[in-house]
Formats: C-alpha cells, structure tokens, sequence
C-alpha cells in the first residue's frame, strides 16, 4: 500500500502521454454486489474488478465509435452485464464505424441504431431551453440533458408537474422529471507537497493534478490543480487542512475559474510539485492509499463510476443514468454535467467532496482512468454519511473532466511511480 510519504517533489518535471486502456476481455458472471465501496471501502472489491474487466475495453470502443467523424453521431449507451455497445447515429453511419466496430475485442458486440437526432442538435436547443427558461431567467428548468439515443430532451424542472405542463410545447423535449434542483457539496486530509488528487483543501477537495506548457526556464512545468469553481473565487489561498507537522500547508492560490464548467484552477506555488496520483479509500482511518492516473474516461450512460471526495471517502457502484447535461443553479449555468446514481442507494458524495474525483477502473484495478469532477449531490435523495461529511446523497452530479483539461489547456501527467519521473 502506498503511502503519502513515498513520493519525491520531482514528480512534475515533464509531462507524460496518455497510457492505453487494456483490451480484450471475456465475459463473466458478475459476483454479488458488496457493501464495502458503498462505505468508504477502497475502490478494489471483486465485484468492481470484475465490471473493470469487462467496462474499460467498451469504455474504449466507445471512444473510437464517436471519434468515428460524421454530424450524425447521437450517443451511446452501454450494457455492460451483456457486453453491448449500442451506438445512434441519425442518417447513414459512416464506413468508419464498420471498421472500428469490427475491431471490437473477443466478447463484446456493437448494435448500431437509427436516432431521430444527432448530439449537436440536441445541445443547440438544450443551450436554447436554459436561456429562456431556466432557473436563472425565472422559469423552472434546472436541467437540460439531450438523451443518447438521440430521441430527444429530458427536462429536469423544480416545480409541480402541472406547472411544466402548462410551458409551451416543445417536439424536441420527450420527457420532464420533477426534482430539486442539485446542491454543491462544499475537505482527504492535509500533507505536504507532492500533492494529490482527491485530497482536502479549505471546505472542498481537489480532483487530479496536471502540468500546463509552456515550461520555464529551468524547464520545470508549472503544475495545476482542478477543483470546483462554486468553493472559491479568482486569488483565494488554497491550503490543506492538517500536515505531518500540525498545521495547514498552504498549496497555492486560485488562477481562474470556470462556472460554465464548475471548475477552478488553481496554481501551485513554485518549489512545489502534484502528483499523477490520486486517494482512494477512507479518511483518516488508516485505509487511504493512491493510485496512479493513467488516462482519461468519457461518461457513457450505462457505465459505473466511484467518487473519491477527501471529505466523505470512496464510494463505488454508481451508475451513470445521465450525461452532457446543462444545470441551471439560479445563479449560474454549469455544462457537460453527468448524474449517477449508486445502486444500492447509499452514500455516492457529501459535503466537502466538491472538486474531488470521478474516475473509473482500469481492467485490472490497480490504476484508474480520470472521468470528472464532483460538483454537487441530491438533498431529496439523502444517504447515510461516512467520515467528515455530515449531509450525504445518493445521487452524484459530476463534470466531464476530459472538457474541463481541454479547457484549461491542461499537459497531461499520466501514472507515475512512488519517486515520479
């Protein structure tokens, strides 16, 4: 198990490339469900193996599917239990996604669909629906999410269902869910630099580190930190909340931030260095140990997720039930939102985990693959609270974190050993 302690402050002196997923993968029964993520168990149970086993080959298939070019893509959607691919497309897939999908790994099948509209038809009028009636115009919509088969919208709206019925008809919206409009989730506990994702800072946590370019002169990149825009503002001091010697160890200041994203980055300070590593397990029990981040993950509906907050721990088995989502908070408009829900109706994040990691299993569980950012939970969906948190939801509401690197103009630092590079 690794410790804190192991890693060396030259961890950031280049930026490294994306690692692979793994490939093939037979299908297997999966084992019954456990409790122990659920609870602030590290994110390593067989179960979890398991599905890793068999959801990081699709995740990447998913991945060239999409990448496939042509307007017509609408989504996908997978079924990870029968090792599916489904695939929309409006209009004639092109030849490209014949190929990608004939290179699918022994075991899995791609089954592609007609959509009756294609992901940037959907964002265009989702972007539409929240400017005109959103919470932050004074109408009821605090969520827009363009659904991956490409049938249409899905409106989440905070009032009486009487109410939305009473809006203008819209042909583009099949189906509206009356819900509380999500709740930020406003600290794994200090140390000194190298610094990690998943740690406490002030009344949040971090998600992952990342270097940006260019270099400076003593060809050191200067290293970055993402957390969520809603915990500070342009300038605040970051700080861990207790260090080997007792106090908090100031980390750096917020650069910018991104509300359109819930993102913040925040600048390290120089002589101090992240990490291409994140913590699991709980807080302050003596379970949490790192992993290392060998890549990244798109959400895909149908896939399991954990989130690893620094203030309630790890927590898996949450189902991705939505993605590409537009929130509308009253006072600002979040993008490339995903929701998840744990299945078994526990704990998912707490207050404090806000800017903490979303991320995915590799194949063989020893590393994981960087999916989002926790940005709020679901007070009218309420779980019993592990470790700092005191106000918990089963339901997890997190940013897509390949916009938030692309935004940010992130240098990627993929998985790197206890003494860096």
């Amino acid at each position: 198990m690794l410790r804190r302690t192991s890693w060396l402050g030259r961890c950031t002196r280049l930026a490294m490339g994306v690692l692979a997923a793994a490939g093939a993968t037979l299908l297997l029964p999966l084992p019954p469900a456990n409790a122990g993520p659920g609870h602030g168990g590290p994110a390593s149970s067989t179960r979890d193996a398991e599905w890793a086993r068999r959801q990081a080959p699709m995740l990447a298939l998913a991945d060239g599917l999409e990448a496939s070019g042509g307007a017509g893509f609408a989504g996908v959607v997978l079924d990870v239990p029968d090792g599916i691919v489904h695939l929309y497309w409006k209009g004639a897939a092109p030849k490209a996604v014949d190929a990608v999908a004939a290179r699918a790994p022994r075991g899995i099948r791609v089954r592609v669909h007609q959509a009756a509209h294609s992901a940037v038809e959907l964002r265009e009028r989702a972007e539409e629906i929240i400017r005109t009636r959103g919470l932050s115009a004074g109408g009821d919509v605090h969520r827009v999410t363009p659904l991956p088969d490409g049938s249409g919208l899905e409106l989440g709206v905070t009032r009486e269902a009487g109410t939305a019925a009473k809006a203008p008809a819209d042909p583009l919206v099949v189906s509206t869910e009356v819900e509380p409009a999500p709740t930020p989730y406003d600290g794994r506990w200090g140390g000194a630099s190298p610094f990690e994702g998943g740690i406490q800072i002030n009344e949040c946590s971090t998600s992952f580190g990342g270097l940006m370019s260019p270099a400076g002169p003593d060809w050191v990149y200067p290293a970055k930190l993402i957390t969520a825009a809603h915990c500070y503002s342009v300038g605040d001091e970051v700080r861990t909340g207790s260090s080997s010697t007792g106090g908090p160890v100031v980390i750096g200041h917020v650069e910018a931030v991104n509300p359109a994203l819930d993102s913040a980055l925040i600048a390290v300070d120089s002589g101090k260095f992240v990490t291409g590593w994140m913590w699991d397990g709980g807080v302050q029990d003596g379970s949490e140990f790192a992993k290392p981040v060998v890549g990244t993950s798109a959400p895909r509906k149908g896939s399991l997720v954990c989130a690893s907050g620094a203030w309630s721990g790890v927590h898996c088995d949450i189902k991705i039930t939505k993605t590409d989502s537009t929130l509308d908070w009253g006072t600002h408009v979040s993008r490339a939102v995903s929701v998840g829900d744990q299945l078994q109706g526990q704990l998912a994040a707490g207050n404090g985990d806000s800017g903490g990691p979303v991320f995915t299993l590799t194949d063989n569980s020893s590393s994981v693959l960087a999916a989002g950012v926790i940005i709020g939970g679901d007070d009218s969906r309420p779980a019993g609270c592990t470790f700092k948190s005191n106000r918990c939801s089963s339901r997890l509401f997190f940013t897509d974190f390949r916009t938030v690197r692309s935004f940010w103009g992130l240098s990627w630092m993929a998985g790197q050993g206890p003494e860096g590079l």
